[in-house]
């Protein structure tokens, strides 16, 4: 189960996309950039798109200030995860995830034939020691985490390499709305032991293209670029996101409202009694109790949010930091409907 609300239950209730708040998906609130849009629409359909995306790969490199032999571009993060477990799982591997958390890190692993090792990390605050992780092939580390919003350190993952032995994932889907200093792809390029994984939908609210990509050390790279097929990106993906490379410092810089907006919301919903798990990202994870009931009595105010029941957490809700102009009218909908 995945955010962002289905034609199918807009249709049920009556609604088109237009008429609701889409808080399921965790998005840039400024939505897409016009000139990301148009650099979709604007390429030619009747050719081919390079077959390894090598003009995505020059622009995130020159973006990011890495070599081009440390960056994979893939269809959207979550290819990049199954790619990254299809290479260094085997049948019979250990592989750990921290829950609760993204299930496409277990569906990956269990693809590959690992078995998996659930870490369950407590509410409501969702601490988790990585010095105590169990030794595994892989394990997959989220930072921030979805849905919890909890972050990490650079040193928290290196202690985890050193304590679990094996290779670290660091999915970092939601990196660039923390306000520190990124650092998944500097630890990946330089440690064999280590794989980052971006996505490009988040911070530019573009999850109709899949775009993502891979950081590590070159030899990785390779492996994995060996592993993966001819036009894995269309050409659409590509223009598009080769316009969104070279914007991500300006959008990063977009968010300090949205910062904002989510310190006041914590703050609102703490002193309404509920609790609000410490995220750093363009969410939080409330617990309103019954999250179902919750959901679909935002739902009947035409706001609609995530029911984390699917991550095991059945009286939390996750909420998309909503744009500015929108922050009371979430505010006291999503206390009304915890009553």
């Amino acid at each position: 189960m995945h955010g962002g609300v289905s034609d199918a239950e807009l249709a049920a209730h009556g609604l088109r996309l237009e008429d609701v708040l889409d808080l399921s998906a965790n998005l840039h609130p400024d939505g897409p950039d016009p000139a990301v849009v148009e650099a979709g629409r604007g390429v030619r359909l009747d050719r081919y798109p390079h077959p390894e995306a090598l003009p995505l790969r020059a622009a995130i490199a020159v973006a990011h200030g890495l070599n081009p032999a440390t960056v994979l571009p893939t269809p959207g993060g979550t290819a990049g995860i199954h790619l990254v477990a299809g290479a260094l799982l085997q049948p019979g591997d250990r592989a750990t995830v921290v829950a609760p958390t993204f299930g496409e890190y277990a569906a990956a692993a269990r693809h590959a034939g690992a078995t998996v090792i659930e870490v369950r990390a407590a509410p409501p605050t969702f601490e988790l020691d990585t010095g105590a992780l169990p030794r595994a092939a892989l394990t997959f580390l989220c930072a921030p985490d979805n849905p919890t919003g909890r972050d990490l350190t650079r040193e928290d993952v290196m202690r985890a390499v050193d304590v679990t032995g094996g290779a670290v994932l660091i999915d970092a889907a939601y990196e660039a709305f923390a306000a520190r200093a990124a650092f998944a792809s500097d630890l990946a390029r330089s440690n064999a032991n280590v794989v980052a994984v971006h996505s490009m939908t988040k911070l530019h609210a573009i999850p109709g293209l899949r775009l993502g990509y891979i950081v590590a050390a070159p030899p990785l790279v390779a492996r994995l670029s060996a592993g993966q097929h001819a036009w894995a990106l269309d050409a659409p993906s590509i223009a598009a996101g080769v316009v969104a490379a070279a914007q991500h410092e300006v959008r990063r810089a977009r968010l300090a409202v949205m910062r904002e907006t989510r310190e006041w919301l914590r703050a609102y919903w703490e002193r309404e009694g509920l609790a609000v798990a410490p995220g750093v990202a363009n969410f939080l994870l409330v617990r309103t109790g019954a999250a179902a009931r919750v959901r679909e009595a935002l739902f009947a105010r035409r706001i609609v949010v995530r029911d984390a029941s699917s991550f095991g957490l059945p009286e939390w809700i996750r909420i998309a930091v909503p744009p500015a102009a929108a922050r009371d009218e979430v505010a006291a909908a999503v206390v009304a409907a915890a009553v």
